[in-house]
């Protein structure tokens, strides 16, 4: 697992406005431990990520608009 995915996970859900438990009832997981996932201080399993992924929405792309 890549040590930036969590942060990653975390950046994408607070820029969606979604709370770690939102994440973690549509995983199928419990908010603590998405928590310490978030934190890096566990590792998720192969389908955890499949889920996290799943649910998570993509960053905005905040490049548009900014060319002149």
């Amino acid at each position: 697992m890549q040590t930036t995915k969590p942060l990653g996970w975390k950046l994408r859900r607070i820029a969606a406005g979604l709370r770690q438990q939102d994440i973690a009832l549509r995983a199928g997981i419990s908010t603590s431990k998405y928590s310490a996932i978030e934190r890096g201080e566990k590792v998720p399993s192969q389908l955890e990520v499949r889920l996290l992924e799943l649910y998570l929405p993509e960053l905005p792309d905040l490049s548009q608009g900014q060319e002149q």
